[in-house]
């Protein structure tokens, strides 16, 4: 019989690998941030408080932030640029598309100032700029009616134009007379007044000849006329007639 030689194998576990990076924990705030424009990919983080388009900052009437659909933000005025840029007519034409991201987001019938505005950077915002100032589109304009700054003065309107081209400008309106007339007698009027002023003056001069007129007749003649006196003729000398013959009587 014979004897084979056994051997015995003993299962090891293998040794446990210890993780030599620990796992960062995520930031709760980073959830519910929109998302940087800069990164389309990256975990969401606060915007910074100015569009990424123009580089303007984040303002209520026309810089107002506005939310698109892949949660990236932008101004108003530089959203209601891209939508008037979008073909008429055209499927698709009434999204707008994500500058970064390439998303579409649907327009609003009442235009770009009906888009969605954030409000966590809104709430970011200056106290005064806070309170949303009523903005509507008019045509390719886009208009708003700011509050007075002085009381007891009407509001006025503001606009911007956000369209690609400008509509050519109208001719100017031939001039209606009227206005002509008013210029010639303004222009009369003060003819006028000048004739009245050089009336007074000749009169004034005529004045100062007259009071000063004696006054050089003394200094040239010696008297207040200012004729000299005609020369008096010679004295002449009557001879006395001889007395005749006395006649007897």
């Amino acid at each position: 019989m014979s004897s084979g030689q056994q051997v015995w194998h003993t299962a090891v576990p293998p040794p446990r690998r210890s993780s030599s990076i620990a796992s960062m924990p995520r930031s709760p705030s980073s959830a519910g941030s929109p998302r940087s424009p800069g990164t389309p990919g990256s975990e969401r983080v606060a915007s910074p408080l100015e569009c990424s388009i123009c580089f303007s900052g984040y303002d209520n009437i026309f810089k107002t932030p506005k939310e698109l659909s892949c949660t990236h933000v932008f101004c108003l005025e530089c959203l209601a640029r891209l939508a008037a840029a979008q073909p008429v007519g055209r499927p698709g034409g009434e999204a707008v598309p994500c500058p970064f991201c390439r998303q579409p987001t649907a327009v609003p019938p009442a235009g770009a100032p009906a888009l969605c505005t954030s409000r966590q950077l809104q709430a970011r915002m200056p106290a005064h700029l806070r309170r949303e100032e009523p903005v509507w589109l008019e045509g390719t304009k886009l208009c708003c009616q700011p509050l007075p700054t002085t009381p007891g003065r009407e509001p006025g309107f503001v606009c911007v134009d956000v369209g690609l081209s400008k509509p050519a400008e109208p001719p100017a309106p031939a001039r209606d007379p009227a206005p002509r007339r008013g210029r010639l007698a303004r222009c009369w009027a003060r003819c006028r007044d000048w004739r009245r002023m050089a009336l007074v003056s000749a009169l004034l001069l005529m004045l100062f000849c007259v009071a000063l007129w004696p006054v050089q007749c003394a200094l040239k003649t010696g008297n207040l006329r200012c004729l000299p006196l005609p020369p008096r003729p010679p004295a002449t000398s009557t001879a006395a007639s001889p007395l005749g013959p006395l006649t007897d009587n």
